[in-house]
C-alpha cells in the first residue's frame, strides 16, 4: 500500500449522463436560431461545452456512472472519488495476484456524499492480496440530478458561454480572452470544491 497521493489512477466514463445541461431548445434560444439547419452542430457543441466543464471542474453535472481504477489501495482509510458531486457507490471491486475479482461488502465502508469519499469503518480494513497493477475500482455515480435543471445556474451559464463563443467563432485562432475570464469565474467556486486550484 502506499499513500493516495502516490498511486497511479484512472477514470472511464461507464454510462453516459442521460441529458445534457442544456436542452437543444434552450441553446437555440439563447443563440436566437429558429430553424432546424444547424441542429447537429448546436448538439455537439453543448455535449462538448459540458465535457469541458466538467474537466475544468472535476464536477459531474448530470448524473453520470464512472468506474475509478487505481493501482493499489492506499495507507489512507478513505478514498476521494474523482468526481464530484457524489451520489452513490456501486462497488468496491479489488483483484488479487490471480487476477480474481473480489468485491468488497458494502458493510465494511461508509459512503460519505458530502466529501464524496468511501471511507473504511472503524473495525475493518482495505484489501491487501492484490495483483501489481489496477487493483482496485470504485465504480460510483456522480451529478447534481437526472435533468439539465438540476445543475447549478453558473455552470449552466458556462455551458452556454463557451456553446456561444465556439458557434460564433469558428475559426479556432479567435481570442477566447473575453469569454474566458467571465468564464472562469463563473467555475472558480465549483473548482474550489472539488480541490482543484
Amino acid at each position: 500500500m502506499a499513500s493516495w497521493y502516490d498511486i497511479r489512477k484512472g477514470i472511464t466514463e461507464v454510462t453516459a449522463p442521460a441529458a445534457e445541461p442544456l436542452a437543444l431548445s434552450e441553446a437555440k434560444s439563447f443563440l436566437r436560431i429558429d430553424n432546424s439547419d444547424q441542429d447537429t452542430l448546436i448538439t455537439e457543441l453543448i455535449k462538448t461545452a459540458r465535457q469541458r466543464v466538467e474537466n475544468d471542474t472535476g464536477q459531474s453535472l448530470v448524473n453520470t456512472t464512472w468506474d475509478y481504477w487505481f493501482d493499489t489501495f492506499p495507507t489512507e482509510r478513505s478514498i476521494t472519488v474523482a468526481r464530484v458531486p457524489l451520489v452513490s457507490v456501486t462497488h468496491v471491486i479489488s483483484y488479487d495476484e490471480d487476477d480474481a475479482a473480489a468485491t468488497l461488502a458494502s458493510s465494511k465502508y461508509l459512503v460519505d456524499v458530502i466529501q464524496s469519499r468511501v471511507a473504511l469503518n472503524n473495525d475493518d480494513d482495505w484489501p491487501s492480496d492484490l495483483r501489481a497493477f489496477n487493483s482496485g475500482i470504485i465504480r460510483f455515480v456522480a451529478g447534481y440530478g437526472t435533468a439539465g435543471s438540476d445543475v447549478p445556474s453558473p455552470l449552466r451559464l458556462a455551458c452556454y458561454q463557451l456553446l456561444t463563443h465556439w458557434f460564433e467563432h469558428a475559426d479556432p485562432y479567435t481570442s477566447t480572452d473575453a469569454v474566458s475570464n467571465s468564464y472562469s469565474g463563473h467555475i472558480a467556486a465549483y473548482r474550489n470544491a472539488a480541490g482543484i486550484a
